[in-house]
């Protein structure tokens, strides 16, 4: 099986090329990992099992979870408005709900989120969450009204950052590095909320240029929210284990952060706290993925397989997420049902 994995990731990576590190876990233990590619095309460096990525939107669930753990404490309630914790926002800002921005169902909307395309040769722009914040509260209405619709927003969870910030008294990065990641024994994992020096063992991630060509991403971007989260998939895999053995809460954050959102109409979502929760082929899922110019990232967890596939790669043209799908029909497929609905189909974005 680890060959027939392999291969499956040898046919995507290029010789000589960025990669990425795929994990399988099964009952909580590392089952099998394969990591093929370079962690820098410019010193021929290897990525390695080790190796800490910049994994996008997996940063919502460590967001969510943060909301959650402060809900927890008193300090906050999801149906608090966002403007109770975030200044200067337009009139929408009283109108919209913690709940809404966590299953995207605000009213916000990103305009600029469909394409990478127009990439700078130089890499994304030295974003802070503050520059990410101005353009939010620019925004002079919502385009749906709160709780009709599923948008999915990066916008949202910038204004929950911020929430978090403003009900502990301490910055995103502090919350989830004491009240998640150390506990947890997450020693490689960052919320990088500064433009300081990535640690040595981080991977830079590779992008095409509006010119065609590709380069290698210089990481000045230090926007957390949305994103902003470096880890490994040892780190990730600690995680995942807490959903089974819960450390934290004994069981209630697992649970309340897969516990699904609906619109205010009743409508069932997939989307719950930072993670989406449907099906693939009968079996429940549990995933989130992450994309950015120079990054693909993929988390799906298989609860009743007790299998977790964790995928991280340093480029973003590798199709990380169906090459999870891939390894998951090979993997499972004595579980499944071939004439099931795939996890794509079982998407519900009402």
């Amino acid at each position: 099986m680890n060959r027939a994995l392999a291969d499956l990731i040898d046919r995507r990576v290029p010789a000589c090329g960025p990669g990425l590190t795929l994990l399988v876990l099964r009952d909580g233990a590392p089952f099998m990992q394969v990591t093929s590619g370079l962690a820098r095309v410019t010193d021929g460096s290897p990525l390695t099992d080790d190796t800490v990525f910049y994994v996008g939107s997996i940063a919502k669930q460590f967001v969510a979870a943060c909301v959650a753990l402060l809900e927890r404490d008193g300090a906050m309630s999801v149906q608090d408005p966002i403007a109770r914790y975030v200044d200067d926002l337009p009139a929408w800002g009283a109108d919209v709900r913690l709940a809404q921005l966590l299953n995207h169902t605000s009213g916000l909307h990103d305009a600029e989120r469909a394409t990478h395309m127009g990439v700078p040769t130089d890499g994304v722009p030295a974003w802070s969450t503050d520059d990410q914040l101005a353009k939010v509260r620019a925004l002079p209405a919502l385009a749906h009204q709160p709780g009709t619709v599923y948008d999915y927003s990066n916008r949202g969870y910038v204004l929950l950052a911020t929430a978090v910030e403003r009900a502990a008294g301490e910055s995103l990065a502090e919350v989830s590095a004491h009240r998640i990641f150390e506990p947890l024994g997450m020693a490689a994992t960052m919320f990088r909320d500064r433009p300081d020096a990535l640690p040595p063992s981080a991977a830079r991630g590779h992008f095409e240029a509006i010119d065609g060509a590709r380069y290698e991403e210089p990481a000045r971007f230090h926007a957390v929210g949305a994103g902003g989260l470096w880890t490994t998939t040892a780190d990730l895999a600690r995680w995942d284990a807490n959903f089974d053995d819960d450390r934290l809460t004994g069981g209630w954050l697992p649970d309340r952060l897969t516990r699904a959102g609906s619109l205010s109409d009743g409508t069932p979502l997939h989307y719950a706290m930072g993670v989406s929760v449907r099906t693939h082929r009968g079996l429940p899922i549990v995933s989130h993925g992450g994309s950015f110019p120079g990054w693909e990232s993929k988390i799906v967890r298989f609860p009743t397989a007790r299998t977790t596939f964790i995928c991280l790669g340093n480029t973003d043209d590798l199709n990380v997420s169906g090459l999870v799908f891939d390894a998951a029909d090979l993997l499972l497929t004595d579980q499944m049902d071939p004439t099931a609905p795939t996890a794509e189909e079982t998407l519900r974005s009402a």
